[in-house]
């Protein structure tokens, strides 16, 4: 496997939280080698309120220099237009397009000793709360 699962994350913010701050949070586990950014647009708002896209592959601002992010467009128009549809007018948010790190280098051990995958999902936080919680009234 040259590459890991490739995963899209759209994650809506307060208008108050500032752009410094949105991307401290993803800073981290780029440079912890969890993740490798391939893709990544912050949707802002102006004073006016109106929402500006930022693409940060494009150049970062000085401030978030060091961010780590593949020269990749994965995000389309129309997944940005799905992200700035789904903000309410007090939001603004980011779009992630990231490697799953991890399971690259898993899978390139575990097909060097003849697996092969045969299935890969993704369950959402939600759906795990709620099996857990499920789990918990049947016990």
């Amino acid at each position: 496997m040259r590459r890991g699962p490739v995963e899209v994350l759209f994650v809506a913010f307060p208008n108050d939280v500032g752009l410094a701050d949105m991307v401290s949070v993803v800073r981290r586990p780029v440079q912890a080698g969890t993740i490798r950014l391939i893709d990544c647009v912050v949707a802002l708002r102006d004073e006016d309120g109106a929402l500006g896209l930022l693409d940060l592959e494009d150049g970062l601002p000085a401030a978030l220099a060091g961010l780590d992010i593949d020269e990749n467009d994965l995000l389309s128009d129309a997944d940005l237009e799905v992200l700035t549809d789904s903000l309410g007018d007090d939001q603004q948010g980011l779009a992630l397009v990231y490697e799953e790190v991890w399971a690259r280098e898993a899978v390139n051990e575990l097909e060097a000793l003849g697996a092969e995958i045969a299935l890969f999902g993704r369950i959402t936080p939600e759906d795990v709360e709620a099996a857990f919680a499920a789990q918990e009234v049947r016990s």
